[in-house]
């Protein structure tokens, strides 16, 4: 089984820097993240607004108060932890496309804008506060939906992407080393020009991911490709001295692992 612990055993130097990283508390937010929802990005009119569009529509399934009751909650730290590091732009698609159910190729029974409202009064139901300024459509890739105790790193279970060097430990297995730290991603298999892009302006990091399920990449042989720059997409697991990535997307950025 591989493990920090048997990597360490093997790179010193490497280890130590790794082992640093796992330990610190510190968490520094993704570069261009912008704005935060801790940040005041609604006004109390516009969730007003959106008050009364939920009223209207939605709290037959998911409660007065957003408790949920023949669908999810739409409150609370289960809540949070599920869209926490993640655009305001995925949730409010998310609501958009499924709120309620209805067949494909039907339009929904609001407008967009009054989704955007009751976006934002779920915010403020959460307890995010209100601003001098409303939440507008454009804003929606730039603010992220974070906790109440600001960025953190992604949870377990999150679809990521994250940029490092592919290494081979013993028996076969293979790493993710000098790898940045994880951010969510929307898409699985597929890879946008501007992930890429972004991808390949980002320097290396210093932790190490396990990487797992390249059945799902077939078309990518690891062997080929020891000691490239990777993009690497897939669903994280968190696991002390053990995190890893089940792959659903591999694509290689540099023949050399460099800065």
């Amino acid at each position: 089984m591989f493990t920090l612990t048997s990597y360490m055993a093997r790179n010193t130097a490497v280890a130590t820097v790794i082992f640093l990283v796992l330990c610190t508390s510190v968490y520094v937010q993704p570069q261009g993240s912008g704005k935060t929802v801790l940040d005041g990005v609604y006004t109390e009119q516009q969730a007003a607004r959106g008050q009364t569009s939920y009223t209207a529509v939605y709290s037959i399934c998911h409660g007065k108060g957003l408790e949920g009751i023949s669908a999810p909650t739409l409150t609370g730290d289960r809540f949070i932890e599920r869209w926490r590091e993640g655009m305001l732009d995925g949730f409010y698609d998310f609501i958009r496309q499924n709120m309620p159910p209805r067949r494909q190729g039907k339009p929904g029974p609001i407008p967009d804008r009054d989704y955007l409202d009751i976006l934002t009064y779920i915010l403020n139901t959460n307890g995010y506060r209100s601003g001098a300024s409303e939440l507008t459509p454009d804003l929606l890739r730039s603010v992220m939906f974070v906790g109440k105790n600001g960025p953190q790193p992604v949870p377990d279970g999150s679809l990521v992407i994250t940029v490092g060097c592919l290494s081979e430990a013993n028996d076969g297995l293979w790493i993710l080393s000098n790898a940045t730290e994880p951010v969510r991603t929307r898409t699985s298999t597929t890879t946008t020009p501007e992930e890429l892009q972004a991808s390949s302006r980002k320097g290396l990091g210093s932790l190490v991911f396990r990487l797992t399920d390249f059945e799902a990449v077939a078309d990518f042989v690891p062997g080929d490709h020891k000691g490239n720059r990777v993009q690497a997409k897939g669903y994280l697991v968190r696991q002390t001295n053990a995190e890893r990535i089940g792959l659903s997307a591999v694509e290689v950025l540099d023949s050399a692992c460099r800065q």
